[in-house]
């Protein structure tokens, strides 16, 4: 959700400068687009510390064979 929220602010700022005709405002849009790329998590818990597979993984797999 945060990801969407900062692409969307950044898309905002990249047209005002167009719009505005000042460049530093799509300056900032872009700078926005780099902290949501960089700062979208998509966090895995795994399940046993030895394991090689994480949970998501083994979901896959088991909805794969039914």
């Amino acid at each position: 959700m945060k990801l969407l929220l900062l692409m969307s602010v950044a898309v905002v700022c990249v047209a005002l400068s167009f719009v505005w005709r000042e460049p530093w405002i799509g300056g900032v849009g872009l700078l926005v687009a780099f902290a949501a790329m960089f700062t979208d998590r998509d966090d895995v818990r795994v399940h046993e510390k030895s394991s090689y597979e994480t949970e998501k993984s083994v979901r896959n797999m088991r909805s794969k064979h039914r």
